[in-house]
Formats: structure tokens, sequence, C-alpha cells
């Protein structure tokens, strides 16, 4: 997708006080990086905003009617292909067309972490492999190709469309690598968001000393802005970009409201789930969350209510909207693709 072009309006969200009541108070972020780290950490995310909050933007087209419909009970999901190694990273490209994901080879590890392709989707069922060594995991999509989590080389890169060529997007932070990022979040402004956790660093060793949450303004200057999250995986923004959604093994789904700026508040918790992975939202701003170990997508209302819980498969790992009318659920979990169709449509990761 171009990352989310057009946002909602404030009228069409409830108010920032009724967000936050059902929800914890900030937890407080360490201004400093974490011990053993030697990345200084933004101390934005843990004072009180200097900075005002971000205004919510506008629905784009694709949402425009688009209500909170419930999900059809019980909610059927539908095995598109089986047999990969391991599958991540779902994301719908507009202009091709298509969804594409990631498969990586833990079977076959290496000094660079596991070997990782890109498999290009036509729905109904059309797989063709696009990128045949991509050393990648969660993926975005920008105005200029795909945006890579690629733990090969401890960057964000992008991959052309068209060409398929290989660039580097993100390099590095103070001039340090990554550990192995994993998943990103595109703002319509360019801030970029990413998790950087370190399940694919191994053999090498972590050069940052912590798991981390980034933010990269539009000027490119990278910032860590979280240390403080075991294992943090999944990101999401809402859909009036001024939320951002991130889940980690210790803390199940946190947010962090946006600021003006594009940088981040204190992380604020929103719901529990067990091994939270990926995750999507969908025009009514609800949050489709995998669930890894429990083999199942937890769907939440923008209050971080409960609503649906899907089952799909073991090793459950990331989600994302795609399609003609952007209401194709597409899953990722373990050695296949599943779909299903929701009551709105989404955005592309």
């Amino acid at each position: 997708m171009l990352s989310r072009l057009t946002l909602l309006s404030g009228a069409a969200l409830l108010s920032g006080a009724a967000l936050l009541a059902s929800c914890r108070a900030p937890e407080a972020v360490s201004a400093e990086a974490a011990p053993g780290s030697t990345v200084k950490a933004d101390v934005g995310a843990a004072t009180t905003p200097k900075v005002p909050l971000a205004t919510p933007r506008a629905l784009p087209d694709f949402c425009q009617g688009a209500s909170a419909v419930p999900l059809p009970r019980p909610v059927q999901v539908q095995l598109i292909k089986d047999g990969f190694v391991f599958v991540e990273g779902p994301v719908w490209s507009d202009k091709a067309g298509a969804f594409f994901f990631s498969e990586m080879d833990f079977n076959s590890p290496g000094p660079h972490g596991p070997p990782a392709k890109i498999h290009k989707l036509v729905l109904p069922a059309s797989v063709a492999l696009f990128i045949p060594s991509s050393g990648s995991n969660g993926l975005a999509v920008d105005a200029l190709g795909l945006v890579a989590c690629t733990h090969d080389t401890q960057t964000l890169s992008r991959y052309d469309l068209t060409t398929r060529e290989r660039s580097v997007f993100v390099s590095d932070v103070q001039g340090k690598h990554f550990n192995s990022p994993n998943d990103v979040a595109l703002h319509s402004a360019g801030y970029v968001y990413f998790t950087d956790p370190d399940w694919q660093l191994p053999p090498r060793q972590s050069e940052t000393g912590v798991t981390g949450v980034y933010f990269r303004n539009a000027a490119g200057e990278v910032r860590l802005v979280d240390s403080g999250l075991k294992e943090p995986n999944g990101i999401s923004l809402s859909p009036d970009e001024t939320r951002l959604y991130v889940g980690s093994v210790d803390a199940g789904i946190s947010f962090y409201e946006l600021l003006a700026d594009g940088s981040l508040g204190p992380r604020q918790h929103f719901a529990d789930v067990k091994e939270p992975d990926g995750m999507a939202v969908d025009c009514a701003g609800r949050l489709f969350v995998a669930s890894h170990s429990a083999g199942e997508v937890l769907v939440f209302t923008p209050e971080g209510a409960p609503v649906a819980t899907i089952p799909v498969a073991p090793k459950t790992t990331n989600v994302a909207f795609g399609g003609a009318d952007r209401r194709t659920l597409l899953i990722t979990a373990g050695t296949g693709i599943y779909s299903m169709q929701n009551t709105a449509p989404g955005f592309p990761y």
C-alpha cells in the first residue's frame, strides 16, 4: 500500500478520553536505554510531551462508509496454500494487485540468520516466487516499492516492484547495526516505526545491546523510542495515525500516542495477548492480532475490548488486509497461508 494516505477525521473517532478509559495508565518508559545498551534512548518517550498530540487524519477513500459490522460467528478461514517452511510478513500492494509475504527457512541456518525469500500471491490462489533471496521478515509498501525488515543485513531494505532490485532504506542507529528487524509500519508523513528483537540475530552479537522499538523521522534520523520491551514484535498504526500498537512477549499489546512530529508518548497497555505476533487494523479501527502459540487471530475494538477469536493454525504469525475491496484478510501461519473475509475493509499491514 501507499502507507495511510488520507486518514480518519476526528469526528469519526471516539474522544481520546473514551479511548483511554478502558486502558491502563501510562507505564514509565526509561529515558535511558536498557542496561547493557550502547544506544541512547529518546527521552520523549519518558516525559510529559512538550509536543502536542498528532491530529487525526481523514479516512482514505476505500474506508468511506465502513462501519464496525460484527464478524460472523463462527468466522471461517480458508487454506490458500500449504507446504512452505515458515511464512511471515504479508502485505498488499495496490500497484501490483497482489499480496507479498516472506518465507523463512529455519532448517538451514546460516551466518546471517535463516535464509528467506519473498512470494507473490495473486488472489484467489496463484503463488509465485518473487525474490529468491530476500533475507526478509515483516513487509510494508510505500510509493517506491516493498519495504522489508531484513535480518541478513540487519537493516530495513527496499525492493523495487518492477526491477526487483534491492537498496538500503534504514541502515543503522548511531552507527550500530540493528539486531534483526522484525516488523514495520509506515506513516503517511514519511515516518517509519519498526521493531528489533533478536530472534534472527545468532550467531552474530548484538551491537545495540537492546531489543527495541525505533522511530525514523522524515529527515532520516533514527531514534530508539522504547528499550523496555522483551522481544518487541508486531507493529501497526491506527487508521487515523494517532496511535502506534506494538506487541511483545512480556507486555501483550501496548500502544503509544503519536505526537505532532511523529515521536511517541509514553507506552500504555492495550490488551493481553499470549505471544502476540503481527497485526493489522480495519477501517472501523478494530485491531486484528496474530497469537503465535495459540494459533489464532484475536480481534479488539479501539477501546481494547475483545470481540472475536479466529482459530487458524499452529504458529500463526501475521495478518494483512487486501484484495480489490480490501476485505480479504491474509493470514500467515506456520507452513501455510490462509484467508478470511472481513465485514469492513482494512489496511495492508
